[in-house]
This record gives C-alpha cells, sequence and structure tokens, in this order.
C-alpha cells in the first residue's frame, strides 16, 4: 500500500472515531493491546501509519525494517473506560 493510500486509510480511521496511539514492534505492540482491551477500549492494529508531521522516518524505510512495525488504534466502547485511559496520559 502507498503512503498516499495508507494515510487515506488513517483519515477514515479517525473520522470513524479510532485514535491513533502509537507505533511499535513487538513484543511491546502486544502488551499495549492487551492492556487497552483490559482498559475496555476497542483495538485496532494496522500497517504502520507515518504521522504527517514527523519529521524523521529513517527507522521506518531500512530496507525489511518498516514491515515490523505497526500502528495500534483504540476507540472507545464507553465513556468510562476513555475516562480512566485520559487520566493515565
Amino acid at each position: 500500500m502507498d503512503k498516499t493510500a495508507v494515510m487515506d486509510k488513517h483519515k477514515k480511521l479517525t473520522s470513524e472515531g479510532w485514535i491513533r496511539r502509537f507505533t511499535a514492534a513487538e513484543p511491546r505492540l502486544s502488551e499495549m493491546k492487551e492492556f487497552y482491551e483490559s482498559m475496555g477500549l476497542e483495538v485496532l492494529v494496522e500497517s504502520f501509519v507515518p504521522q504527517e508531521d514527523q519529521e524523521c522516518q529513517t527507522c521506518f524505510d531500512v530496507e525489511g525494517l518498516g514491515g515490523r512495525y505497526r500502528t495500534l488504534y483504540t476507540k472507545g466502547r464507553d465513556s468510562e473506560a476513555k475516562s480512566e485511559l485520559d487520566d493515565l496520559f
């Protein structure tokens, strides 16, 4: 998927209420996925989505390395879970 298609997908997800949380590789990705789910949030893991204002992407551009990273999104199942999460960050 080219960068334009990836950014279009990100915009679609955010318009549907998904919040981009971060980009990571394993094992942190699975750990945080479980954490957000334990908070009562829906979790979606997508192919790496660069941030539009991200100045340096060298780590993600290295051949073979970028494919390891995934972007994690969350969406609230209820307002209580979202409120608890907002207090953490």
